[in-house]
């Protein structure tokens, strides 16, 4: 066998080998009965319940630590604004005791770090 005959299948082989499709990071399913949306290499999710908003963060497809971080969320609905702070809770879960969700409504949500001051947040539009 010549070398140009074994190196073709060779680089044919190689280069099917390298075109595995990308796999991409971050489960967009939701965990918590919410509404999830990736930002980058950051997973949220909304859990909207009576009485009670609940944000569930994943950063690079490792639960955040909640109790090293701040943070907040902004629900805007019917031109109307309202801020309400998130509160740690277990593991990679914020809450927002009291806040409600209506319908058609724009919920920006930012989490910031308290070490590094990184900041990762998103806009959700619940309909």
């Amino acid at each position: 066998m010549t070398l140009a005959k074994f190196l073709s299948p060779a680089l044919v082989a190689l280069a099917l080998a390298a075109a595995q499709p990308a796999l991409a990071h971050g489960n967009t399913k939701p965990q918590h009965g919410g509404v999830v949306l990736m930002a980058g290499e950051t997973v949220f999710e909304l859990v909207n319940k009576a009485g009670a908003v609940a944000l569930y963060v994943t950063d690079d497809d490792e639960p955040v630590a909640a109790t090293a971080m701040t943070g907040q969320i902004s629900i805007t609905t019917g031109g109307k604004t309202q801020v309400v702070a998130l509160k740690p809770a277990d593991g990679n879960r914020f809450d927002a005791p009291g806040a409600t969700i209506p319908a058609k409504s724009q919920v920006a949500v930012q989490v910031v770090d308290t070490a590094t001051k990184t900041s990762l947040g998103t806009t959700f539009t619940i309909n």
